[in-house]
């Protein structure tokens, strides 16, 4: 039934014009199907994040810096979370050093504590034991409103932009009746004024697609800082189906009205647009009316591709957020900045002299010029031009500052090589070092606030137990309070991953499936496999390469499906076709009888009844070396046509010497001689073919060379002994043939060819019946796959007497090599066999020796070798 079915579709493919198109078809509908599934999406993100592993980073603008709250910081300011009177100081710092504006990815739903000051809360409880009156301003100071404090750190800085969440939990009771305060609600309206925009009822279905149905809340900060920040992003994570960051959530629709991502308020900020003047098209486009563009310095509306959910995806700058992605300085800096700033300024007096304060001066003022006239030009490259001379200033004043602590570093140097030698004053020098070692960090502390100029920065936590870790396409690992620079960074860089659309995608796979199917059906198996192979090669490499160099993403789990699967069904029909026509050539020459069986069978009518007779016969097998492979790269026709012509000749020689033709097996023939007649000399006969087989396939080659065909080599092998001979098989399909155990060992030998790299060997029954006659060299004893016993075996060469005179000479080497083997002596052995293929140099059976001469020389066999080697195959 399956030869059936098999059958039926070979001729589909061969007979049908648009087979191949309707295999195509079929397959696209198939892909079109399972795209929808989950393992599709998985397969598809993991080759996303192949090809962005491969994609060089995209350049990182310099103005962002990130806040670190990592174990250093917790290390030195005390457990988090931490009072809110520090993030009130880390601003402060931050408008010193010059920061344009702070982002903090850190939530303040709840009010903190108060928190009383000890040394205050003592003096009172003295006074109040000595009796004496309270001063009702001292019991205020006595307790500090961490809130206040971070609120007026906040209005100091002026522009910070705080974080909330939009949650998928109702508000709960406690908190309704919290935000049913007079002052919330006054908060709640300057969050909604400073945080979203309402959207008309009339076109609220425009926008409905950004509306999360999971989210029923938002996690407000606290009053008190909704007073004072200058604007709020919210701070949800979307993840793809398997957990990873891909994309960022820039605008979602909540109660009628749109909320912007922290990354989305810092980059109107960075830009210069209210929130008023952002235009956003679901599935196109979100637009910020005439923003200016700190990277290309240019002003204009931007645009930046969105989906329907109001998503973009993000490209990913650096290997991490606490490796080389963006600036970053670890927040305890800012609050010991103040501690060290005089003395390091008054170091750099003492150290620079008056003309390093020239030069800084100089500097200063070209830098101040350079501002002024940046804010009234209006050509982009004019602008771009001064901004970079203006950061070429600052990171001058920077150097130079930094070269003035080289006599610390100096110094430093000069302590540690000091303390190899273990001087006697070694623990004066340990308290020396320390002490140049605190200068040069409090020096270099500064520097690294000093860096924050005009930087936008955002404040987060990536200290043990605090940190927020998600898997982005390239790190497992990431701490996610990366993703808002890199958001900003894609857009600012106009470095936008775009994937292509859906109907675009099917269209590619459409074309590619027809264009396959239409291609793959004209071809045969063999180059079918090339062209596929080739085909999935360029394309996913031009698919990957769009990727990298364009920021273009294909659906490629799609596009390869839609190659190979048209592909493979129309070649794996023609392979089994043509494995099939192999079956059909190997049966049509099974049913040729050799002439002496059917001469027997007129002159014996009773041969035909099933049975046979046990007697002595020279059984011969030949093969064509690596015929598998011939079969693929020639076509069936032509495949027939030389095993026809290789088949004649050999089968002639045969049948002129005597030989019975058994059976054909495709490339292999077997033959016996000495039955049906009985020939005394069968040994001799079946010798004689061989080497006029051999004589007469050296000429064919020779012609086949000419032609420019492909040439065939064959192995063959002998055996004499007992064999059954006569009909096998049923009453109604019969074979005349042999059958015994010294078949299969004629089998044997005809394999064992490739071992010793010769084409005729003989069993050394047939050699000793034959040897009068014959040139034979002894090869080896061996045990084969399937016997114990061991025999000897020889190599047949040609008849006697008429080898050329090289060939005695590189004999008499050969025998020296086995007898010197056979004692073991595996140098003397090895150097006798390279003796030989000096004067034959691709002598087979010699290279095989010389081979394992050098394995016995490393390992030597047992002492109780016997010389016998055993097959592990046929």
């Amino acid at each position: 039934m399956i030869k059936k079915y098999l059958d039926y579709a070979g001729h589909f493919i061969e007979e049908n014009k648009i087979s191949g198109v309707i295999i195509a078809l079929i397959s696209f509908l198939f892909v079109f199907g399972v795209s929808f599934s989950d393992a599709y999406e998985r397969f598809d993100l993991n080759l996303y994040d192949l090809s962005f592993s491969i994609k060089p980073s995209i350049n990182e603008w310099d103005k962002l810096s990130f806040i670190d709250i990592d174990d250093n910081s917790t290390d030195t300011l005390g457990q988090f979370p931490w009072p809110r009177r520090l993030y009130g100081e880390g601003l402060r710092v931050m408008k010193e050093a010059g920061v344009s504006f702070a982002a903090l990815d850190i939530m303040f739903p709840n009010s903190s504590p108060l928190e009383v000051l000890s040394d205050h809360y003592d003096r009172i409880e003295s006074e109040a034991v000595e009796g004496k009156k309270l001063d009702a301003e001292e019991v205020k100071n006595a307790i500090m409103n961490n809130d206040r404090i971070f609120a007026d750190g906040i209005r100091e800085m002026g522009k910070v932009i705080l974080s909330y969440n939009l949650g998928p939990e109702p508000v709960v009771e406690n908190v309704r009746r919290a935000q049913s305060t007079e002052r919330f609600q006054k908060a709640l309206k300057i969050f909604q004024e400073r945080s979203s925009v309402a959207v008309p009822a009339k076109n609220i279905e425009k926008y409905r697609t950004l509306e999360d149905l999971k989210t029923q809340s938002i996690s407000y900060p606290i009053p008190e800082l909704i007073e004072t920040a200058h604007a709020f992003g919210f701070v949800n994570r979307d993840t793809d189906i398997d957990g990873a960051v891909r994309k960022v959530r820039l605008v979602q629709l909540f109660k009628g009205r749109l909320y912007f991502n922290l990354a989305m308020v810092m980059l109107l900020n960075t830009c210069g647009v209210d929130i008023k003047n952002v235009v956003v098209e679901p599935g196109k486009y979100l637009m910020l009316k005439n923003a200016f563009n700190p990277v290309t310095h240019e002003t204009g509306d931007m645009r930046i591709p969105i989906n329907k959910k109001g998503m973009i995806y993000v490209n990913w700058a650096g290997p991490g957020p606490r490796e080389k992605s963006f600036r970053i300085l670890p927040y305890y800096a800012l609050m010991e900045y103040n501690t060290f700033v005089e003395g390091v300024y008054n170091f750099f007096d003492e150290q620079g002299g008056p003309e390093t304060g020239l030069e800084l001066s100089r500097n200063n003022g070209v830098i101040e010029k350079n501002i002024a006239l940046y804010s009234k030009e209006k050509d982009a490259v004019k602008r771009k031009a001064l901004y970079v001379k203006t950061e070429e200033l600052r990171k001058a004043n920077l150097k130079i500052k930094n070269s003035l602590a080289d006599p610390i570093r100096d110094e430093i140097k000069r302590i540690q090589e000091a303390l190899k030698e273990k001087p006697k004053n070694e623990k004066q020098l340990k308290s020396d070092l320390a002490h140049w070692q605190n200068e040069l960090q409090a020096i270099e502390l500064v520097l690294r606030v000093e860096k924050l100029r005009d930087n936008i920065t955002i404040t987060g936590l990536t200290a043990t137990g605090t940190i927020d870790i998600g898997q982005t396409p390239t790190w497992n690992e990431y701490a996610m309070v990366g993703a808002y620079h890199n958001t900003i960074n894609t857009i600012l860089q106009r470095k936008f991953i775009r994937k292509s659309p859906v109907w675009v995608n099917y269209i590619i796979m459409l074309i590619f499936a027809l264009l396959m199917g239409f291609t793959i059906q004209r071809q045969s198996a063999r180059t079918s496999v090339i062209t596929i192979v080739l085909s999935m090669v360029v394309i996913n490499a031009a698919l990957v390469l769009i990727f990298v160099y364009f920021n273009v993403w294909s659906d490629q789990v799609g596009i390869n499906l839609a190659l190979v699967l048209p592909s493979a069904a129309i070649t794996s029909m023609k392979f089994m076709r043509e494995e099939n026509q192999k079956k059909f050539i190997k049966n049509a020459f099974a049913r040729y009888l050799a002439p002496g069986v059917i001469d027997q069978i007129i002159e014996h009518p009773e041969s035909l009844e099933l049975g046979g007779e046990e007697r002595e016969i020279t059984i011969f097998f030949s093969d064509v070396a690596k015929f598998s492979t011939l079969s693929e790269k020639l076509t069936p026709p032509e495949l027939v046509s030389l095993l026809n012509e290789y088949l004649s000749e050999m089968t002639d020689i045969i049948l002129k010497w005597g030989g019975t033709i058994d059976k054909y097996e495709g490339d292999a023939v077997m033959a016996f001689f000495g039955a049906p007649h009985p020939f005394e000399d069968h040994a001799l006969r079946a010798c004689m073919a061989s080497i006029e087989q051999k004589k007469r396939l050296r000429e064919m080659q020779e012609q086949w060379r000419s032609e420019g065909r492909d040439e065939l080599k064959v192995r063959m092998g002998m055996n004499t002994g007992r064999a059954v001979v006569g009909n096998m098989g049923s009453r109604t399909r019969m074979d005349y043939t042999a059958m015994g155990d010294s078949v299969n060992l004629a089998s044997r030998l005809e394999g064992a060819n490739k071992f010793y790299l010769t084409n005729a060997m003989v069993s050394q029954a047939t050699y000793e019946a034959a040897k009068d006659s014959i040139e034979g060299r002894k090869l080896d004893i061996i045990r084969v796959v399937g016997k114990t016993e061991p025999i000897l075996i020889y190599e047949l060469l040609g008849k006697k007497g008429d080898l050329p005179p090289y060939m005695y000479d590189m004999l008499k080497h050969y025998y020296e090599g086995l007898e010197f083997f056979g004692d073991r002596q595996w140098k003397r052995a090895r150097m006798s066999f390279k003796e030989a293929l000096r004067i034959v140099k691709d002598d087979g059976p010699s290279l095989t020796y010389v081979k394992r001469c050098e394995e016995y020389m490393k390992k030597p066999p047992s002492k109780t070798w016997d010389g016998v080697y055993s097959f592990k195959s046929k």
